[in-house]
């Protein structure tokens, strides 16, 4: 699809709440398991809110305009794979690399659900 369509805010609003989705739930299962706060370091919270940004983007761009219902896997899927390209150049690649990228895949899954529903109501 093309940037320039008029469901594109749409869409890359949905992933970002998404994103936030995604950000607040590894909130509070960090809380959960360190009795600290995540908020404090705001990286965080910008990073996962870019890579669902970057996916939805990604996604938007490659699929037709006639598969609009696999638009939010795609998105799920392109966030992910930006998830562990970025966290490969940053460090060496090695079990913890994959281990959190898998983590950000679950802890994901809502903020796919919520994107795929919304996504599918919109673009009909």
């Amino acid at each position: 699809m093309k940037l320039k369509d008029k469901n594109t805010g749409k869409f890359i609003g949905v992933a970002t709440i998404s994103g936030i989705l995604t950000f607040v739930i590894a909130c509070g299962l960090w809380y959960m398991v360190f009795r600290r706060e995540l908020v404090v370091f705001w990286g965080i919270p910008v990073t996962i809110i870019s890579f669902w940004i970057i996916g939805a983007l990604i996604a938007w761009l490659i699929i037709p305009d006639r598969k609009s219902y696999r638009l939010g896997i795609s998105a799920y899927l392109s966030t992910i794979g930006v998830n562990f390209i970025i966290a490969a150049f940053i460090f060496p690649i090695n079990g913890w690399i994959v281990l959190f990228a898998i983590g950000f895949a679950i802890i994901s899954i809502p903020g796919a659900i919520l994107l795929n529903l919304v996504t599918i109501r919109v673009l009909k």
